[in-house]
């Protein structure tokens, strides 16, 4: 094999579903009673399937393996300099590496909460579109370092690099308009449900807190 370094791909895509996961489970022990959000997937594909806590999700793994599959084809067939190949996998490496890493503390902050109970109290209820712009926020962390390097060691990965960073900026964009659209429409067009705005989530967190012991 020409290019071994493609079989990090599908380890990078396989973890980052298997760390929504487990994520979302963790995230139920703790800090839940004091977070309330509409979704922990902020992907609207995964979003139905991560809240029911699938572990295994053919459509997932079936995309895994043929983006995978055709990457690896095309890298193979030699049609493609390598230099641009070095830039995908910059690319590709780079925009699953800052998702694996918010996973990741993420499940860390979990744990810490799930494990010291006394440092935390009172409840913030949140509306979806507040979370992504949270999230996209966050990724600027990764993102100056990235272009700070992009300048000063403008390889093909490091260029690459940027371009994920970039790419993973512009996705969270489309999920930010798609969200605006869809709380800007009355009815939720897939199921004719009304959208869960603010209030609701305030009042879920509210109900929540008289439950709790």
């Amino acid at each position: 094999m020409k290019y071994p370094q493609v079989v990090l791909l599908p380890l990078l895509m396989l973890s980052d579903y298997f760390l929504t996961v487990l994520g979302a489970v963790l995230k139920e022990r703790g800090y839940n009673r004091h977070f309330k959000t509409q979704h922990y997937e902020l992907n609207p594909i995964w979003q139905e399937s991560i809240s029911r806590k699938k572990w295994l999700n053919p459509r997932h793994i079936l995309l895994t393996l043929l983006v995978t599959g055709g990457l690896a084809g095309i890298l193979e067939s030699g049609c493609i300099p390598d230099p641009l190949a070095e830039g995908l996998f910059g690319c590709l490496f780079v925009f699953y590496g800052m998702i694996v890493g918010r996973h990741l503390s993420n499940i860390l902050i979990f744990r810490r909460l799930a494990q010291s109970t006394e440092e935390i109290s009172g409840q913030i209820a949140m509306a979806h579109s507040l979370a992504l712009a949270i999230s996209t926020c966050q990724y600027l962390v990764v993102a100056v370092p990235v272009a700070l390097i992009a300048v000063f060691s403008p390889t093909p990965f490091v260029l690459g690099g940027l371009v994920g960073t970039v790419l993973l900026f512009v996705v969270h964009g489309a999920w930010i308009r798609r969200n605006k659209k869809k709380t800007s429409n009355p009815q939720d067009g897939a199921n004719g449900r009304q959208p869960l705005r603010s209030e609701e989530i305030s009042a879920s967190a509210a109900a929540d807190s008289r439950r709790s012991p």
